[in-house]
Formats: structure tokens, C-alpha cells, sequence
């Protein structure tokens, strides 16, 4: 089952790993001579920027995974010992993933 909360968490996680070093980076680099007030000033743009942006993006984008998990819709057929004519069963899809799987002749996803 996703975690959506945990999904989130990794998402921002990761984001703040990439956007805080990287804008760091770009502000020093707007600078001509090394500083401590530009290594401050740095610090404080590339907090600021990741609060402003990690957990948005964050949200959104573990929103769409969940929409795109929970809609997804699997079918098939599924042949056992026997004869393929004698022992096919059809999988139809199911509206709701999470049930499927209870009813016969669907495939379960947990």
C-alpha cells in the first residue's frame, strides 16, 4: 500500500538535498570575492528558497503518484493446468484496485 505521507517526506527530503547546495552554489557564484557575509547571505537564499518550494513540490508531486496508483487499472487473462480453453480466466478490471482481488477473477495489488 503507498505511504503517501512517507512518499512526501522522501520527495522533500531529496529536494532539499538538491535545491539548497545547488542554489548556495549559484548565489556565491554571483559574487566576485568570498566573503563571510556571501557565504551568510547564501545560506539564508538557499534556506529560504528551499521552504518556499520543497514542500509544495513535494505535496503535488506525491499527489500525482497517489492519483496514478490508486486509478490504476490491470486486466489480463490468467491460464492454469489444463487446457487453455478449459482453465482461462478472464481479469477484468476493477474500479477500485484495493478490493480487487476479493471478487473472482480479478488480480489484486496490496
Amino acid at each position: 500500500m503507498l505511504n503517501l505521507d512517507a512518499l512526501k517526506t522522501q520527495i522533500k527530503n531529496g529536494l532539499t538535498e538538491i535545491y539548497k547546495p545547488a542554489v548556495k552554489q549559484v548565489i556565491l557564484d554571483l559574487f566576485v570575492q568570498k566573503t563571510e557575509y556571501g557565504d551568510e547571505l547564501a545560506e539564508e537564499i538557499s534556506t529560504t528558497f528551499d521552504e518556499i518550494t520543497a514542500e509544495p513540490f513535494a505535496e503535488l508531486l506525491s499527489a500525482a503518484i497517489d492519483y496514478y496508483v490508486r486509478n490504476i487499472s490491470l486486466s489480463g487473462t490468467v491460464i492454469t493446468v489444463g487446457s487453455p480453453t478449459s482453465q482461462t480466466a478472464y481479469i477484468a478490471p476493477a474500479s477500485s484496485p484495493q478490493i480487487a482481488g476479493k471478487i473472482p477473477n480479478t488480480l489484486g495489488i496490496s
